[in-house]
C-alpha cells in the first residue's frame, strides 16, 4: 500500500486537477492520519453529511468527492472510492448544492448502508453526543461493516434489522480494551448521567438532580410480575377492561356509562366524585386513567373502540411488562417545559420522603425559568405560569395512585407510595437514554 503522500504524488502524474480536492479532503476525512484510519463510516459521514453540510463548500463538493475517489482508489481502498464516487454521494452533493440539503438522501442512504447503528432498548443515540458516545458509535459502526464485508450482515434480507440490533447489543456489552476492559454501555450511561444531570443554564436544576446522578448509573429491576402489577392497579385494572376486540365507545368518544360505573366502584374512586358520575367527562379520575393509558401508548382509539395497542397487549399479559413499559413513557422523549416538571417531580419524590408540595412547585418554576423556556412575548414564566404544568403532572401521578396526598389544603405534602420510587428512578434512567436531545 502506498503512503499518502505517494498516493497523491501518483494522482498528481496522471490527474493534476484532482490532486487540491484530494488533499483537502484527505485532511478533512482522516484528521491527518494514515490510510489505517479510514473506515466506512468515516467516509460515508464525510461524504454525504460534512461535505454537505458544508456552505463554504457549494460548487465544489462533488470535485472534492472525486478528488478523495481517486486518492483511495491510489491507496488501494477501492471499496471506499466506490463509496465516495457513487451516485448516492453525487445526488447528495448536488442536492446540497441546490439548497435542498441532502440530508434526507443522506440518511436514507446511511440506514440502507446497514453500517447506521440502530437504536436499542439500551439506547437511543445522539447526533450532539459526549465523547464516549461518539468513540462507541464508531465501534459499532466498524463492527457492522465487517459484518457486511464478511457478508454475515446483508442490508435488505429478511431479519436484517434484528440481526444488526443484536450486533449492536453485543459491542454495548461486551467487554473492551478501549474502555479498561468493561463493557462500553457503562462508560456510556455514566457520560449520559453526568451530562443529563449538568445541563447548562439551570443551578437548580442540577443541585436537585446530583444526589441521584450515583443510583441511575445502574439498572432498575421492575421485580416480580405480582407486585410491578399491584403497583400500577389502575392502569392494569383498564388494560385488563378492554377486551381483545376492544371497547365500545360512546358516539361523542368517551368511555361508556357502565365502564365508568365499574372504574369508580371497582377503584373505590366514588368518595372523590361530587354527585353521580354516569359519563367519563364526570368522572375526572377516570378520564385521567384513559389519557394517561392513550399517552403511554398503551391503548388507542380505532373505529369508535377503545382497543389496547401491541404495548398495551403485551402490558396486560405480563406485570414486569406493564412496569417497563410505564416507566418508559412516563416522562416522555420531548424536550419541553412540561418534560422538565416531570423531572424534577420524580427526582423530588423519587427518594420516598414527604415533601411539602408548595416546596415543589417552587422547584418547577425555579426549574422552568431558570432552563430557559418563556412564555409568549419572551415573559420569563413565574409561579401561576408553571402550576398547570406541576399540576399537570400531579393528576396523572395521583390517579395512576403512585403518589401519596396527606396534610390540609394549604400544607399539603407529597410522597411516593412504597414501591414508586423505583419506577421514577426507572422512569428517570430512561429519560436519559432514550431522549435525542442532549
Amino acid at each position: 500500500m502506498l503512503s499518502v503522500e505517494e498516493a497523491l504524488a501518483e494522482l498528481g502524474r496522471t490527474d493534476t486537477r484532482l490532486v487540491d480536492h484530494a488533499r483537502l479532503a484527505w485532511e478533512a476525512l482522516s484528521g491527518g492520519g494514515g490510510p489505517e484510519t479510514v473506515t466506512q463510516w468515516r467516509v460515508q459521514q464525510f461524504c454525504w453529511f460534512e461535505l454537505a453540510a458544508a456552505d463554504r463548500l457549494a460548487g465544489r463538493r462533488w470535485p472534492l468527492a472525486e478528488g478523495l475517489a481517486a486518492l483511495l482508489d491510489g491507496l488501494g481502498l477501492g471499496r471506499y472510492a466506490g463509496i465516495a464516487r457513487s451516485s448516492t454521494t453525487r445526488e447528495v452533493l448536488l442536492a446540497a448544492d441546490q439548497s435542498n440539503g441532502g440530508h434526507t438522501l443522506a440518511d436514507r442512504a446511511s440506514q440502507r448502508s446497514g453500517i447506521h447503528p440502530p437504536d436499542t432498548e439500551l439506547v437511543t443515540w445522539r447526533g450532539r453526543c459526549g465523547p464516549v458516545e461518539a468513540t462507541l458509535y464508531e465501534l459499532v459502526a466498524d463492527r457492522l461493516e465487517i459484518a457486511v464485508v464478511l457478508g454475515d450482515l446483508q442490508p435488505g434480507t429478511r431479519g436484517w434489522r434484528d440481526q444488526q440490533a443484536e450486533l449492536t447489543l453485543a459491542v454495548l456489552t461486551t467487554p473492551h480494551p478501549a474502555f479498561d476492559d468493561r463493557p462500553p454501555y457503562e462508560a456510556l450511561v455514566a457520560e449520559r448521567v453526568h451530562r443529563w444531570v449538568r445541563r447548562p443554564r439551570s443551578t437548580t436544576r442540577t443541585g436537585l438532580l446530583a444526589p441521584l446522578e450515583r443510583r441511575l448509573l445502574g439498572r432498575v429491576d421492575p421485580g416480580m410480575a405480582a407486585p410491578a402489577r399491584s403497583l400500577l392497579r389502575p392502569m392494569d385494572w383498564l388494560l385488563t377492561e378492554i377486551h381483545e376486540d376492544g371497547l365500545p365507545l360512546t358516539a361523542a368518544g368517551y368511555l361508556p356509562p357502565r365502564t365508568v360505573a365499574r372504574a369508580l366502584d371497582e377503584l373505590g374512586w366514588r368518595d372523590e366524585i361530587v354527585g353521580p358520575a354516569s359519563r367519563e367527562v364526570d368522572a375526572y379520575p377516570v378520564l385521567v386513567l384513559r389519557e394517561s393509558a392513550t399517552r403511554l401508548g398503551l391503548v388507542r382509539r380505532r373505529s369508535g373502540r377503545l382497543v389496547r395497542t401491541q404495548s398495551g397487549r403485551a402490558a396486560v399479559a405480563d406485570g414486569r411488562t406493564l412496569w417497563l413499559e410505564v416507566a418508559a413513557g412516563l416522562v416522555g422523549p420531548e424536550d419541553s417545559a412540561l418534560a422538565t416538571a416531570w423531572e424534577v417531580v420524580l427526582a423530588v419524590l423519587e427518594p420516598g420522603d414527604s415533601v411539602p408540595e408548595q416546596d415543589v412547585r417552587a422547584l418547577v418554576q425555579s426549574v422552568v425559568a431558570e432552563s430557559g423556556w418563556r412564555l409568549a412575548g419572551r415573559r420569563d414564566p413565574v409561579g401561576v405560569d408553571t402550576a398547570p404544568l406541576f399540576f399537570a403532572v400531579l393528576r396523572e401521578l395521583r390517579w395512576l395512585e403512585l403518589v401519596e396526598e396527606s396534610g390540609a389544603l394549604l400544607d399539603r405534602r407529597l410522597q411516593a407510595r412504597p414501591g414508586a420510587g423505583e419506577l421514577f428512578r426507572a422512569a428517570l434512567r430512561h429519560r436519559v437514554l432514550h431522549t435525542a436531545q442532549g
